[in-house]
């Protein structure tokens, strides 16, 4: 038998459009309450609030507060109102800090305990709507959900302290955000349940744990995200359909791994990517992704703060970078992006941490937001294929202060007030052009901008050579030419050009010297210490019987050119020089652009009495990128050795077998520890506990091709060739 509640009443009578309710009751608790007339009929009420306008609903009215009880009925004269409705508004943010809804109430409308600061409440099994907000912004702590339930509106629990949820056994309708900015822990998904809601749990830090139901088909836009403590993903075969443009794992930092069933027929994860196979797109990765050989495209946001800390190598199967897919990387070293993707997206690597960024040829427009943010960024090199800026493609890189562009014509830069390529970029920062073009740049728009552009030399900042040496005792070292920075020397802007001979042995005889050159009109010149002055190293733009005279100390070496030709190499065609001198001392074939074959400068003259002889270009680098390679010998080899100093024989201390591998490995003759696999530009792949003696990794998730393992301080070089 329902409980009535015989409480005196004034029936109110309305005034004007300013009253919202038809009359007050007393409950229980002594709380005032204000009803509307649902159903006149059936005598159906709900509880509503005071007055009409402005969100001000208790606008000079004492707001309810404390423990609220609402009755089944209330009794005015002779006729009895039962409560079925809990009304839009009804208590917004009136201080109450408990509520016990009655079993009559079947509905709980928009907003109706909206910022109360409840942290107790009694839901009754009638109840089948909840709607939107209804209980955003109060302090519940536990909640369960009858199975009476059908529908919870949009954030209907968001910015809550839940930490226990119970959902009903069934499918229901959840409304985008409904769970969203709570105290979550473990969430238990029950069977039944079809559809993960758009933003359900998002923006959840505490949430560690989620039990997803052999049920459920289909997960929506960022139903997880910024949920920056869980730590795994396993989900069930059932899944057919994660829907939107946005990665439903998007921030979530702590994200250790996404795994799969096997059976699913639409996606399925390696490497800790969840991968849809239809497409080959990566939906969702994580901070420990690999991206996979045969992965085409990665999807918008699919890696958006998700606490990369170093950038994932993309394979040459990658065409395709979808919007906001590195948002938010948090790799401090330097970025090349691969040729192999040709369709980039806005916002790709928006908030990067990246130091220097190198674009390929293959990209056209820089587009929206590309690197919008990128206030760590303080290079970036644009390729002469590049065309269009787009729209606040660099946004607040504040710190960015060299911008090397290699179109002749300069690229259309967006100069909308609201919308520059370049906003926020100091215009101190320099832009260096081609050679040739410093005018066009200095008067198209944008461009003009910056006071400080200037023509680029021949050789962009970064070059490095490598020549073979033989020794005396006839092993073969290398000479290392690296162009390290800029200086002035008698008014001319030049290049200093570190050069090392390595002989005999690395650890125990070395030369290090530095040389001066500088660009003119297709001409390098290079500085002759014993005399104090330039002389003419390279004409680039020589023709057939042309000749120049180099000076080394004070002799004279006049160079004559015979022939000329092409050679091409990775895909760039480059004009050859066939040249030769009285001695033979400089005779040869020089790359132009590039330097001599034999060795850049004259070594044969230079090195006479000597014991040892610089004898031909083994390959040449450009913004740690390989260009050119002369020899069969792997040139990757040759940079990692120089720059992480590593024998390309096994270092002593520890046994990798069998290497090549295919993907197991043992190791062997070492302590326990920590490994690093890393690849030929050290970029870190692979990381894990070393258990000691004879110990096995996998490193099957790798691509063919070569890299180095470090356990312990020492490194050696490890082949993987299937």
């Amino acid at each position: 038998m329902k409980k009535q509640f015989f409480i005196f009443v004034m029936l109110a009578l309305a005034i004007g459009n300013a009253q919202a309710y038809d009359f007050m009751a007393m409950s229980p608790s002594h709380h005032v309450l204000y009803l509307n007339i649902l159903d006149a009929e059936n005598h159906i009420a709900g509880v509503t609030y005071p007055y009409y306008g402005g969100g001000n609903y208790y606008y000079n009215q004492t707001k309810p507060e404390g423990d609220l009880v609402i009755p089944e009925t209330v009794t005015i004269g002779s006729n009895t109102w039962t409560i079925s409705e809990i009304l839009d508004h009804a208590f917004y943010d009136c201080p109450l800090t408990s509520v016990v809804i009655p079993n009559t109430v079947t509905a709980i409308r928009d907003n109706a305990f909206y910022s109360c600061p409840l942290t107790f409440m009694v839901l009754p099994n009638s109840v089948t709507t909840i709607e939107a907000q209804a209980f955003s912004y109060t302090r519940l702590q536990q909640l369960t959900l009858s199975e009476s339930i059908n529908t919870v509106g949009d954030r209907a629990f968001s910015c809550t302290k839940l930490t226990d949820l119970t959902l009903p056994e069934k499918d229901i309708l959840y409304g985008i955000g409904c769970f969203s900015n709570t105290s979550l822990v473990t969430v238990v998904l029950p069977e039944g349940l079809t559809v993960v809601s758009k933003e359900m749990f998002a923006n959840s830090p505490s949430l560690e744990h989620v039990v997803f139901p052999s049920t459920l088909t289909t997960i929506k836009d960022e139903a997880f995200r910024y949920c920056g403590s869980l730590q795994e993903i396993d989900l069930p075969s059932s899944v057919t359909s994660i829907q939107g443009n946005w990665n439903p794992f998007r921030g979530d930092a702590g994200l250790e791994s996404i795994q799969m069933d096997g059976s699913n027929e639409v996606y399925y994860c390696e490497n800790n990517c969840l991968i849809e196979s239809a497409t080959n797109t990566i939906i969702a990765g994580c901070k420990n992704s690999v991206i996979p050989d045969g992965v085409i495209a990665i999807g918008a946001h699919a890696f958006a703060q998700c606490g990369l800390t170093h950038m994932p190598e993309i394979p040459a199967s990658v065409t395709t970078l979808g919007e906001s897919a590195f948002y938010g990387c948090l790799d401090s070293g330097s970025f090349t992006l691969p040729e192999t993707v040709t369709n980039i997206a806005g916002s790709a690597f928006s908030y990067g941490h990246f130091s220097t960024v190198t674009i390929p040829e293959t990209i056209h427009t820089i587009p929206y937001r590309m690197f919008a943010f990128c206030q760590w960024m303080g290079e970036v090199t644009i390729p002469a294929s590049v065309t269009d800026m787009g729209e606040s493609s660099f946004l607040w890189c504040t710190k960015l202060k060299k911008i090397y562009v290699y179109n002749p014509v300069p690229p259309t830069v967006n100069t909308s007030m609201i919308y520059h390529s370049f906003d926020y970029v100091p215009r101190s920062a320099t832009i260096f052009v081609p050679q040739g073009s410093l005018s066009a740049y200095q008067e198209a728009p944008g461009w003009n901008e910056f006071p400080n552009i200037v023509e680029m030399g021949l050789f962009p900042i970064g070059t490095e050579w490598y020549y073979e040496i033989e020794n005396e005792d006839g092993s073969i070292t290398y000479q290392h030419l690296e162009y390290a920075a800029d200086t002035t020397v008698n008014n001319e802007p030049v290049h200093i050009l570190v050069r090392i001979n390595t002989l005999y042995d690395k650890n125990l005889h070395e030369e290090k010297s530095y040389e001066y050159i500088y660009e003119r009109d297709n001409k390098v010149y290079w500085w002759n210490k014993t005399l104090n002055e330039f002389t003419m190293l390279y004409d680039f733009a020589a023709q057939v019987g042309d000749e120049w005279e180099i000076k080394v100390g004070t002799e004279r070496l006049p160079m004559h050119v015979d022939g000329e030709g092409t050679v091409e190499y990775n895909g760039q065609t480059y004009r050859t020089l066939t040249v030769s001198d009285p001695q033979d001392l400089f005779s040869g074939t020089i790359i132009c652009g590039i330097g001599h074959e034999t060795s850049f400068f004259p070594e044969r003259l230079m090195t006479k009495g000597d014991n040892y002889r610089v004898g031909g270009m083994r390959c040449v680098w450009q913004y740690g990128q390989l260009i050119i390679q002369m020899t069969e010998t792997a040139c990757d080899e040759v940079y990692f050795n120089f720059h992480y100093d590593v024998d390309e024989t096994t270092a002593d201390g520890f046994q990798v077998y069998p290497n090549p591998t295919t993907g197991l490995i043992t190791v062997s003759d070492t302590q326990p520890g920590e490994y690093r696999i890393t690849n030929t530009m050290g970029k870190t792949l692979m990381t894990g506990h070393f258990g000691g003696e004879n110990q096995q990794i996998d490193v099957s998730q790798l691509s063919e091709g070569m890299y180095f393992i470090t356990i312990d301080g020492k490194t050696t070089k490890l082949i993987i060739n299937r």
